[in-house]
C-alpha cells in the first residue's frame, strides 16, 4: 500500500529486498549502483533488530558511498513509509 501511494504521489519506487545474510551487502550495493536516488529508506526490519546492527551500519556506509546526495529516511513499520519519505520530499512533486 505504501509503494502504491508513493507512486500515486509521483515517486518512482525501487524495492531492494535483502536476505540479511552474506549476500545482503552485495545485493544492496548492486541496487544502488544502477541509478541515482534522491531518497533511500532502510526499513525497520533491519534497523530495529539489534542482531542486524552491523548490517544496518554497512547499509548506511554503502549509501554514503554510492548515493552521497541521497536523503536517508526511516520508517517504523510499512504503514509509516509514505510519511517517512514525505519528511524529506514535503512538496510532494513528481521526481524527475
Amino acid at each position: 500500500a505504501g509503494r502504491a501511494r508513493l507512486e500515486e504521489l509521483g515517486f518512482t519506487v525501487d524495492v531492494c529486498l535483502l536476505d540479511y545474510g552474506r549476500t545482503a551487502e552485495a545485493v544492496y550495493r548492486a541496487a544502488l549502483s544502477r541509478k541515482d536516488y534522491d531518497i533511500v529508506m532502510i526499513g525497520a526490519g533491519v534497523r530495529l533488530d539489534p542482531v542486524l546492527t552491523p548490517l544496518f551500519e554497512a547499509l548506511v556506509d554503502i549509501t554514503h558511498e554510492l548515493a552521497p546526495s541521497a536523503k536517508l529516511c526511516f520508517n517504523v513499520s510499512p504503514s509509516t513509509t509514505v510519511e517517512a519519505v514525505q519528511r524529506w520530499w514535503p512538496e510532494r512533486k513528481p521526481l524527475v
